[in-house]
């Protein structure tokens, strides 16, 4: 399968010919060099793909010598670039004869084309068990309840269902209390307030609840 330049994998050192033109073209797009003649940059570069250099190491050295310092200012229009291209890795050349160790390590097309099915499988969403006959209900409520486009019809089935769950947690038998019911409840917990006709000093007596207990 044919890489186009603008995805070749950086860190992919070329081996065939055709994938040496990829990288090349890759190269000369991420380094905007749109007038580089490919011709003479495939021809530089050859020497550096088989010593195990790929784009990303190349790019690195465009920038930065060996010690990390940089290589100075980027190219300009006036420069040619095979010829620019040249002179920045003339300082990643050993002692001026072989070619130095590349700043970043490569791995090979086949070496990268299992790491990503490995990443694909390993990210792939997971299917989970069946559902249970309420999980499968409640999953088709949920459904059509998102379905609705009504706002008024949405509210009043979630006012629906949480009724229903209310009324789940009431005792079988008894009746459902009142708001009187809740608010005896309450009477009887609050302390009684006297007033004193004579002086108008007000005196908390006992609850009439906590009189009966005692």
């Amino acid at each position: 399968m044919q890489i186009e330049p603008n995805r070749w994998p950086g860190r992919v050192v070329p081996s065939t010919g055709s994938d040496v033109d990829v990288a090349v073209e890759s190269l000369c797009v991420r380094a905007s060099w749109a007038d580089a003649d490919r011709r003479w940059v495939r021809r530089l570069l050859e020497p550096w793909f088989r010593a195990g250099w790929s784009v990303d190491a190349l790019l690195v050295a465009i920038d930065k010598k060996p010690d990390g310092t940089s290589q100075g200012r980027p190219r300009s229009r006036a420069q040619v670039a095979h010829e620019f291209l040249r002179a920045r890795l003339r300082t990643w050349t050993a002692d001026g004869a072989g070619l130095a160790k590349p700043p970043l390590a490569g791995i090979s097309l086949g070496e990268w084309y299992r790491v990503n099915r490995r990443n694909a499988a390993l990210n792939a969403p997971r299917r989970g068990g069946p559902l249970s006959s309420q999980g499968r209900q409640a999953q088709a409520e949920t459904r059509a309840l998102a379905h609705r486009r009504d706002p008024v019809e949405r509210s009043r089935e979630k006012g629906r269902r949480r009724q229903e769950v209310l009324d789940s947690l009431l005792v079988p038998g008894q009746e459902v209390p009142s708001f009187a019911d809740s608010w005896r409840l309450v009477a009887d917990l609050i302390p009684v307030q006297r007033v004193c006709s004579a002086c108008g000093h007000v005196r908390n007596e006992v609850s009439r609840q906590a009189h009966r207990v005692a």
